[in-house]
């Protein structure tokens, strides 16, 4: 597993735990650069700190998976994962609905050095929306 891999690693098992604080620093440089999060948080650190603390808050098992992690020697690293966890506070606005959610995303981190510079992040935000109550279930055709 590269350096970079290994720092991955290592940060989403804190996250897991529920140590944002330390997920971020361990992951992300100061000036970091976010994309693809919602308009409510900057794009910077600490607007990302903010995110992941109100998801933690709204869904206090939130569990990222790494399905698949690949970096190359251009110093970029991609992810997809899967988050899973149990809708238990508000989040983002949504009062809890205990549903279990599960969706999936990809993620592409660049590196300086040995910390995350610039992420770009997608999740499937429509399964996300629909399971914690936020917008209706699409119709069965």
């Amino acid at each position: 597993m590269s350096d970079h891999a290994t720092t991955i690693t290592t940060a989403v098992q804190l996250l897991n735990s529920g140590d944002v604080d330390g997920y971020i620093t361990t992951l992300y440089a100061p000036d970091a650069v976010f994309h693809g999060f919602p308009p409510a948080f900057a794009p910077d650190r600490e607007g990302i700190a903010g995110f992941f603390r109100a998801l933690r808050a709204g869904v206090p098992d939130a569990t990222i998976a790494a399905e698949d992690l690949f970096t190359d020697d251009r110093n970029r690293a991609a992810v997809r994962f899967t988050l899973s966890g149990t809708h238990t506070g508000e989040l983002f606005g949504v009062p809890a609905a205990g549903a279990h959610i599960e969706a999936e995303g990809i993620t592409i981190l660049r590196f300086s050095g040995d910390r995350v510079v610039e992420r770009w992040n997608r999740l499937d935000d429509i399964a996300f929306l629909t399971q914690i109550g936020a917008m209706p279930a699409a119709a069965e055709v």
